[in-house]
């Protein structure tokens, strides 16, 4: 699953994200995304050429946004909540690249559901923040909140979509499984 930006139309982030889509479906994972415009549509955009299956993420809350049209299916669900509900039910990692509040909230609630999988002893799915702006940003967070882990290197810092890439591939490789989205 990859959580991104909506509305940034900065060239970098888009090529950021239409290569992190071509990655991933190289590597043989289907791409999950919000399925709208800017950073979900370049990495649905990435992964659909490269040949890999684009799952659309959608909500009735947003009636007017144009959906990508890179994807295969498209799992709808009337509220953002329930959207990211079965975004996290379904996924079996989350890559978080550029974004805004939308993904901010995303990173929340998904590092809020790890906690509780790990207080649960139940299996963690992965989350990776993507880019050299992650952690200032996790920094600043801990010099005004409270956001300690019990799960050590939770989220996982990477400065490149190909680091990325590679510690899925470690973290499948050690779990012998593979995932389905």
């Amino acid at each position: 699953m990859v959580y991104g930006s909506a509305s940034t139309q900065a060239a970098q982030h888009l090529k950021t994200g239409a290569d992190l889509g071509r990655a991933l479906a190289q590597a043989g994972y289907a791409v999950g995304t919000g399925g709208y415009r800017a950073v979900m549509d370049a990495v649905s955009l990435g992964a659909y050429q490269a040949g890999g299956h684009v799952i659309a993420y959608t909500t009735d809350e947003y009636p007017d946004e144009p959906l990508t049209p890179w994807h295969h299916e498209i799992r709808h669900t009337p509220t953002l909540h329930e959207r990211l509900r079965q975004m996290i039910a379904e996924g079996d990692a989350f890559i978080a690249t550029w974004g805004g509040i939308g993904t901010l909230a995303e990173i929340a609630v998904t590092w809020s559901a790890a906690l509780v999988d790990a207080a649960r002893d139940e299996r963690v799915k992965p989350l990776l923040l993507v880019g050299d702006h992650w952690p200032a940003f996790l920094h600043s967070l801990e010099d005004y909140a409270e956001i300690g882990t019990r799960i050590p290197d939770y989220p996982v810092l990477t400065d490149t979509l190909e680091e990325a890439v590679a510690y899925l591939a470690r973290y499948f490789e050690d779990k012998k499984g593979t995932p389905s989205s």
